[in-house]
């Protein structure tokens, strides 16, 4: 990366952190949406046909479903929208961050992939359907489906280059959501590893979104990619996106598992701390003690009795004096 690049990326940073992070971000379940997301690509890269039955699964998600879209899915179908615009990727970009302003960055990415998601799954829906709905026939005409996807032959470097570049979108996001979900009590400020990954979230989430253009405008466009030679071009493209996401992504896994090694470290120092003013105090039992040493809840069996050769609970070594 040339030094005017690296000058480029520090200024957007700067503007996107002074425009972008509110003291007051608003908060979602980037999570539960993420899953939804996830199913709708999942179906899509297995060409439609999907046997997992979740029906009672769906059915208590379902309301949480509901709860979180009823406040998002009109912000979702605005980004939508700006997909169609015929502007360059950039500006694009810009303008779905306005639209995510005032939200948290795991949202802000999970909300612009869901916005991607609703446009992937018509066409690979009316891809799926247009032979035998008489509905979907006529709308697969008019986006030149039928046309552009007979031939898996050539289209398939294509889609196998989008895949790729979704599992590494899918994959920063979970990353940036992890960040988030750290437990902040274990972390100290001289932790350069948050800091690094605090300040660097904000241009890891900029490309991110920049590839999900990139994967809109590549998806959009299918229809008029009659020629290998296209088709080959934008399969680079795609490619090269890829390539470059997944650097971010190994810079941002680098930190976070910085962050995890320093958590762990601290919960260690905690636990020893207990335990030492455990064995200072007296007890009715050994309970404490054990429960200490073993961390176990009441309803595991954490023990082997070497007696009886089955796993105990705690409370059945549960000694007094």
């Amino acid at each position: 990366m040339d030094r005017s690049t690296m000058s480029d990326e520090r200024a957007l940073v700067k503007k996107l952190v002074a425009e972008h992070e509110p003291d007051e971000a608003i908060d979602y379940n980037a999570k539960l949406l993420l899953r939804l997301v996830e199913d709708i690509l999942h179906s899509t890269s297995s060409s439609g046909h999907d046997s997992r039955d979740d029906r009672d699964e769906d059915k208590i998600l379902q309301s949480s479903y509901n709860d979180i879209l009823g406040m998002l899915s009109f912000k979702i179908n605005r980004i939508s929208c700006e997909f169609s615009y015929k502007a360059d990727a950039h500006s694009t970009a810009v303008s779905i961050f306005e639209m995510v302003r005032n939200y948290k960055w795991d949202v802000k990415l999970v909300l612009a992939l869901a916005a991607f998601s609703l446009t992937y799954g018509e066409i690979w829906l009316l891809a799926c359907i247009h032979k035998t709905n008489q509905l979907a026939k006529p709308m697969a005409i008019l986006k030149h489906l039928p046309d552009t996807l007979k031939d898996a032959g050539q289209t398939k470097p294509f889609f196998d280059a989008l895949n790729s570049l979704f599992g590494v979108i899918l994959n920063v996001i979970k990353c940036v959501i992890e960040f988030n979900d750290l437990p902040l009590s274990y972390i100290t400020p001289d932790l350069a590893a948050y800091s690094t990954a605090s300040s660097y979230i904000p241009i890891a989430s900029y490309w991110t979104i920049r590839g999900i253009v990139a994967c809109a405008t590549k998806i959009t466009s299918l229809g008029h990619l009659s020629a290998s030679s296209a088709m080959q071009t934008e399969s680079w493209e795609l490619a090269t996106f890829a390539h470059k996401l997944k650097n971010t992504l190994d810079h941002l896994r680098k930190q976070l598992d910085s962050c995890y090694s320093h958590i762990e470290k601290k919960r260690d120092d905690e636990a020893y701390r207990i335990l030492v003013e455990l064995f200072k105090m007296s007890h009715p039992d050994n309970m404490k003690i054990l429960r200490a040493l073993i961390y176990a809840k009441d309803d595991i069996l954490p023990l082997f009795d070497g007696v009886t050769k089955k796993m105990v609970r705690i409370i059945e070594w549960k000694q007094t004096g």
